[in-house]
């Protein structure tokens, strides 16, 4: 019964990443930003969201709509938040576009639009100031 109770509490430490003798804990690294994939092709586009003081803004919604497939028929929504850090990577975009590709930035009663081309630009980077 000794050696059940011990293996299940070996389980669980290492379900919880327990912290084992001599070894040290540091703080966690720090995250990239948020991420979300349209798995469509391979390019991709990288939004730091900053306010008029220059600081990241947390939490503002970037959504767009890709139109793929024969005559764009098919249309995939995406939708996420900035972490701390004020950035989110769109992941995965399709390299040719039927017809253009808007990303929406927007807080509060703040907005603003970027157009993605990846026939320019295939991994593009936006820095967008909402003020």
């Amino acid at each position: 019964m000794r050696n059940l109770s011990l293996a299940i509490a070996v389980l669980l430490c290492l379900l919880v990443n327990c912290p084992r003798s001599g070894s040290t804990q540091s703080a966690p690294a720090p995250s990239g930003p948020a991420e979300i994939s349209a798995d469509l092709g391979a390019c991709s586009a990288l939004v730091t969201v900053t306010g008029s003081d220059t600081k990241p803004i947390y939490a503002a919604k970037i959504s767009t709509r890709i139109q793929y497939g024969f005559m764009g028929v098919k249309k995939l929504d995406l939708e996420a938040f900035t972490g701390a850090d004020g950035q989110v990577k769109l992941n995965k975009l399709p390299a040719a576009l039927k017809k253009p590709m808007y990303i929406h930035i927007s807080k509060g009663d703040k907005e603003q639009m970027v157009e993605f081309q990846p026939d320019v630009r295939c991994h593009a980077t936006f820095d967008v100031q909402l003020h």
